[in-house]
């Protein structure tokens, strides 16, 4: 793994700013804040849209599925495959909940490095030059 690439997944574990690795990134649960306060990289230039969640739900529903379908064939009452389920649930919902901001950050941080910006169709050939939101990124960043 490249150096700079593990600089970003590290910052997004510690929910931290990909430019600087010291900001913080949120400033409630997955409220960006509106920009850093270290190095004043402004949040609104990219957007992680529903990227971490679809991750998130995937990972877990690799790993949580097959315990869903076990519980059935594992336990005979009803009563221990209802606990059992609502404990499963209650891990799930536990572990999604722990990996979003996560998986958020390190999108974020991956769309900065990378100047990951909204589509435009309206563009007439003018690949490789950075968009308007990504001029004021590329001249503080140098």
């Amino acid at each position: 793994m490249k150096p700079h690439l593990k600089a970003l997944l590290r910052s997004a574990l510690f929910l931290k700013c990909g430019r600087c690795e010291s900001g913080p990134l949120f400033k409630s649960y997955l409220k960006f804040h509106d920009h850093c306060p270290t190095c004043d990289l402004d949040y609104s230039i990219t957007d992680t849209a529903d990227g971490p969640a679809f991750f998130v739900g995937f990972i877990a529903m690799i790993l949580f599925c097959p315990a869903f379908i076990m519980i059935a064939f594992l336990f005979e009452t009803t009563l221990a495959i209802i606990i059992a389920y609502i404990i499963i649930s209650l891990l799930c919902l536990g572990f999604c909940l722990g990996l979003l901001p996560i998986f958020k950050a390190a999108l974020f941080n991956l769309q900065i490095h990378h100047q990951a910006g909204d589509c435009d169709f309206d563009s007439t050939g003018t690949h490789g030059t950075p968009s308007e939101n990504w001029k004021k990124y590329l001249k503080t960043k140098g």
